[in-house]
This record gives C-alpha cells, sequence and structure tokens, in this order.
C-alpha cells in the first residue's frame, strides 16, 4: 500500500522550502503527498487548530514563528516530525533530504523561485536566530540551482558580507536574472564596487536593507549617500526598521524620520511583544502608516491618523504619542 505523506505549513508566507524538499523526496520514493496550510500569522491567534491525521503514515510540520509552535496540535499518527526555526532551531533536514530541488507543484498558485545562495551572518542581533541556527556567513547553493521561475527572491540573510558576492552578482547580470534580495541587504557594507554592481542587476521593486540601530546613523547614512551615486531615484531603497516595545519609541520614530528625510520607505517590524503592549494600537497605526508606501510618501501621521479612525480618542493617543516621541531635526512633513 502507498504511503501517505502530510506536510504541513504552518505559517510561511512564502512557499516552504523545507516542506518542498521533503515532497520530492518522498516522491521520489513513490510516497503520495498532500501539503496543507493553515496560514497562522505572526502573533498567535486565539483559535488552536487539530489536526486528524489518521490517513496519514507520517506528518512532517514546519513553523516559522515561535509564537505559533503551541497553536495547533496532530492527532491519530505515530510517526509525527515537527521542525522550523519557530519550533527547534538546532533540528535540520538529513543531508539528502536536503540536497533535493525544491517540489514547487505543491504550492501551484506560486510564480516565483525562493531560496538562499548563502547561509549565515556575520552579525549577532539580539533578536535573531540566524547566528545560532547557521553559524557564520557560508556559500550554500548555485544560483542556477535556485532559479526555477521568471522572477526570483533570494533569502540571504547577510549577502554582502559574503565573499564572493561580487561575482555572484556579476553572474545575476549577465544572465539577466529578475530578482530581490528579499531579507534586505546590510547597507553598512555597501562599498562603491557594490552598489555599481547592484545598480546593474535586473532588481525587483525596491532595494531592501535594515535599520535596526539608532547608533548606526552615522555610518548608513555615509553608506546610503554612496549607494545614491549610482541608484539615485528617490524611494528607490526601502529600510526594514525593527522595534519592541521595550524600546524607548522616539528611537524607533527617529529612524522613522531619518527615512523621510532620506526620500527612502521605511517597513515596520514589530516584535510580537508590541500586540500585548498597553500602546497595541498605536503600534497598529504607526505600521499601517509606514508599510503603505503611496500613504507615507503623501501625509504626515496626524493627516493618515484622522482618515483612519473615526475613534477620536484613538486618532488623540496615537499622535500624542507620535509628537511628544518626535525626533529633533524637525517636524514631520
Amino acid at each position: 500500500m502507498t504511503e501517505q505523506i502530510l506536510l504541513l505549513d504552518v505559517d510561511s508566507k512564502i512557499p516552504n522550502l523545507v516542506l518542498m524538499k521533503l515532497s520530492t523526496y518522498y516522491k521520489n520514493k513513490g510516497c503520495d503527498v498532500k501539503l496543507e496550510k493553515l496560514g497562522l500569522d505572526y502573533y498567535k491567534e486565539s483559535k488552536d487548530f487539530v489536526i486528524n491525521a489518521e490517513d496519514y503514515n507520517k506528518v512532517f510540520a514546519s513553523v516559522i514563528f515561535t509564537n505559533n509552535k503551541d497553536s495547533f496540535e496532530i492527532i491519530n499518527c505515530n510517526d509525527i516530525s515537527i521542525g522550523g526555526t519557530g519550533y527547534d532551531i538546532v533540528k535540520k533536514l538529513p543531508q539528502e533530504i536536503d540536497d533535493c530541488e525544491e517540489d514547487y507543484s505543491i504550492y501551484p498558485d506560486n510564480d516565483i523561485s525562493y531560496g538562499f545562495i548563502t547561509r549565515g551572518c556575520i552579525r549577532n542581533c539580539s533578536f535573531c536566530f540566524v547566528p545560532k541556527k547557521e553559524g557564520m556567513i557560508h556559500k550554500y547553493r548555485d544560483v542556477n540551482q535556485i532559479v526555477k521561475h521568471k522572477q526570483v527572491k533570494f533569502l540571504d540573510n547577510n549577502f554582502l558580507a559574503y565573499n564572493g558576492c561580487e561575482e555572484i552578482m556579476e553572474e545575476l547580470i549577465e544572465k539577466k536574472i529578475r530578482c530581490q534580495f528579499n531579507q534586505a541587504l546590510d547597507m553598512r557594507l555597501i562599498t562603491e564596487s557594490k552598489a555599481e554592481l547592484l545598480s546593474r542587476v535586473n532588481y525587483l521593486g525596491e532595494y531592501l536593507f535594515a535599520f535596526d540601530n539608532i547608533n548606526d546613523e552615522e555610518l548608513i547614512t555615509k553608506k546610503l549617500n554612496l549607494f545614491k551615486k549610482y541608484v539615485p531615484k528617490d524611494w528607490k531603497c526601502k529600510f526594514f526598521i525593527y522595534c519592541n516595545a521595550d524600546m524607548d519609541i522616539k528611537d524607533v520614530l527617529h529612524r522613522i524620520h531619518w527615512c523621510r528625510k532620506n526620500k527612502a520607505l521605511p517597513y515596520l517590524m514589530r516584535d510580537v511583544n508590541c500586540y500585548s503592549s498597553v500602546n497595541r494600537d498605536f503600534y497598529i497605526d504607526l505600521a499601517a502608516y509606514c508599510n503603505q508606501p503611496s500613504i507615507f510618501k503623501k501625509m504626515t501621521f496626524d493627516e493618515f491618523i484622522v482618515k483612519r479612525t473615526k475613534n477620536i480618542e484613538r486618532q488623540r493617543k496615537s499622535s500624542s504619542l507620535y509628537e511628544k516621541k518626535l525626533p529633533l531635526g524637525g517636524e514631520d512633513k
């Protein structure tokens, strides 16, 4: 009797690379494979899921966000394997499975390739699992092993830290690969040659960078000015702005204000503790403002909050938090 395999995608926002590799591996062994997506969000939802796996011989579940590790239960199967960064940062695929190509057929609506050229990172950010999980930066895959569609989003965590990154960019340029480094590049590592090469890559959308630490402002400003020698268009750079509820809001707003001043887009990356903060509504309003480019470029926060909600008390509280914490250097206009 043919073995039945269930792949459980708990909370991936893009096709899950591990589950696609598992699909290839077990299909090659003659098994029937089914994917089920729970679609959980970054923060824990009130509804828990019970998955009845009585029809399956094996179940493999992948959890990306730690907050979702206890949001589901798999019953009626004796062979269950759960992994992913949100569940266990140490657990890895056996090499023979990791070497498999991804089976994109289990995500039939997808038309973009995803993958890592490099794994690991040279940084040690307090909020990031990558150094503990993957170690220092190292080569993982060749470009031609990743690209299966007309567009590709690379998931490298610090591509510019890899010694061979310029040669890889030259390959991307030569092959005219339409791509984006989706997890953000490290602006602090921009050099004249890296900026020039990036400007010639057939790039998708904005160039994504990160501005996580206010202490890096001087260096990031210097490097952004260098990058703009080759990519001068306003709003062509987007910066991930990490925040959590324990940070001084002034710190977060200073980085957002810096983005406006430099004609760069912010994207607010909220820690899960923002959702349980006493200022929860403000963080939601701020993210809605920052993460919609057409709004951020045209409106002040005060103009936005009046249009966003008819709740006068919420308008007043969000505006008050924003204005009282507005950084030195002028009004947000």
